[in-house]
């Protein structure tokens, strides 16, 4: 029996391989967000022109205008609404579609307009495309009030105002679907202008000139928009997308924390197959263990378009690890193959995914998972092993 040592891959083939997905994780994920930005920006477009145009096109009755008296509007000085907004899909439709429910409670002033007239409207806020509209609940200085009605698409609470600022309270529940859409109210100067808009389980996209948040914060499966502006003159409409944005599309630091988490993957396989002699882990296999860990990125930006963004997560990384510990384990044994690769890959994916979504802990993140593999490597550079392998000598002829 001659003793050989088998070489598994050198540390040239690690680095190219490594680099190669390294490569095409960081080329992929901002490829497949430009893609679905391009789309939603032509849906957001084409929705936008619809908006325009068909009240345009669509012929109201004549009775239907007759019913609809021209009341002055009432002069609204300060406005202050809080908004949560929730993604749904439809129930008992042939196919599921997309819409949202809008629960609003907001609190203005208004006086009578200056031409003396009492009699007046307040244009209250209605998103579009609304399905049905509940829950509501309307005040006039504390006083309920049921003077409220859609006329045109619109909601319009009309009745008497004194000529001095009058506390208006209003709460009602909408589902609709497409773009929501908040105007501004109707006014010269408006003291105080504020909203607070809560998205639930997605993000929100707006368009173009929408009037501009003053604070942005994203928390744990919810982002809180808030407009809080003083005497406010004039203000364009917000009109912003609440079902086009994948949840995932939030994990746009993916674009260089995959690339750097297959690196790091990459550097705790060469250490665990160097120092324990695995001599049948070649090149090839590193390649496709380390392929299929960098496919778990794809599978849950697809797999989300289906299933809520924490069990794309849950589930795309949970077959992964599945795949990578059936192979390795074959291959090194159960222990190794499991505490070796598995973990280590199991604990490097979840601290990249945390870092994208928590951006405040990406340094102490990455500085945890550089240290992890610098103790790594101290405790795994004195071993190295010589795989036996029998080498049967081949019998000359003659």
């Amino acid at each position: 029996m001659i003793l050989v040592r088998r070489r598994t891959f050198t540390l040239v083939e690690l680095l190219v391989v490594v680099f190669i997905l390294a490569l095409l994780v960081s080329v992929l994920l901002p490829s497949l967000n430009r893609a679905r930005e391009s789309a939603m920006k032509i849906k957001l477009q084409s929705e936008q022109r619809e908006m325009q145009i068909t009240p345009a096109q669509t012929p109201v009755p004549v009775a239907h205008e007759a019913a609809v008296p021209d009341r002055p509007l009432a002069m609204v000085n300060s406005f202050d609404a809080t908004i949560d907004l929730t993604p749904r899909l439809s129930v008992g439709t042939a196919d599921p579609e997309s819409i949202y429910e809008a629960n609003i409670d907001a609190t203005l002033t208004a006086q009578a307009p200056s031409d003396g007239k009492s009699e007046c409207e307040i244009l209250l806020p209605l998103p579009p495309e609304v399905i049905s509209l509940g829950d509501l609940s309307m005040s006039i200085n504390g006083q309920p009030t049921d003077s409220v009605a859609l006329e045109k698409d619109r909601l319009a609470w009309h009745g008497p105002l004194p000529e001095t600022p009058t506390h208006v309270q209003i709460k009602y529940t909408a589902v609709g679907r497409g773009l929501y859409t908040l105007q501004t109210p109707p006014g010269k100067i408006i003291q105080h202008f504020r909203i607070e808009l809560a998205a639930h389980g997605s993000d929100v996209r707006m368009l173009e000139l929408s009037l501009q948040p003053t604070d942005l914060t994203h928390a744990a499966n919810r982002t809180t928009y808030v407009w809080d502006y003083k005497r406010l003159m004039f203000g364009r409409p917000i009109s912003l997308d609440v079902l086009g944005i994948a949840p995932i599309d939030r994990l746009g630091e993916l674009s260089w924390l995959g690339p750097m988490s297959v690196i790091a993957f990459g550097l705790v396989i060469g250490l665990i197959s160097r120092a324990f002699g695995v001599g049948n882990f070649d090149r090839w296999m590193l390649v496709l263990v380390l392929g299929t860990f960098t496919g778990a990125y794809p599978l849950m930006y697809f797999a989300q378009q289906f299933i809520p963004l924490r069990w794309a997560i849950i589930l795309s990384e949970g077959l992964v690890m599945a795949i990578i510990a059936a192979r390795v384990m074959s291959i090194m044994g159960w222990r190794l193959g499991l505490a070796g690769v598995t973990l280590p890959a199991a604990v490097i994916m979840f601290l990249a995914l945390t870092a994208a979504i928590h951006v405040d802990l990406q340094g102490i993140l990455i500085t945890a998972l550089i240290l992890g593999i610098f103790v790594l490597a101290m405790i795994l550079a004195t071993r190295s092993k010589v795989v036996p392998i029998i080498v049967t000598p081949t019998p000359i002829a003659g």
